[in-house]
């Protein structure tokens, strides 16, 4: 039976451009074809490439006279990037929790070791 693969078709709610896009692209794809993201969730994950895209540019910002504001807003950021990825099970911990991993190639043995 062949997989279902992600409709071409479908863009973000709102225009994404840079490291957002890219986090789109990488993730899209194989968040639909495992059935996590719906056609209803696609507001939460442009949100979540959004914030993808500002974590990525306020890292890569040299430290300056600033700094310290840059630093509220990435710990920010990195709270709300954590919140929006545990929904589509894009840490490790929630994957594993909500068994959204593929079945592992390796052979167990009798005791699931």
């Amino acid at each position: 039976m062949k997989e279902p693969t992600a409709p071409p078709n479908v863009k973000p709610t709102v225009p994404l451009a840079g490291e957002a896009l890219a986090f789109w692209r990488r993730h899209y794809a194989e968040l639909v074809r495992k059935k996590i993201l719906t056609p209803r969730d696609l507001d939460t994950f442009t949100l979540l490439c959004l914030t993808w895209g500002k974590l990525t540019a306020i890292a890569a910002t040299p430290p300056g006279a600033v700094f310290y504001r840059e630093s509220i807003q990435f710990v920010n950021l990195n709270k709300q990037y954590q919140a929006l990825a545990k929904q589509f099970g894009l840490m490790p911990r929630d994957r594993k929790a909500g068994k959204l991993e593929g079945e592992s190639d390796e052979r167990k043995d009798e005791f699931g070791l």
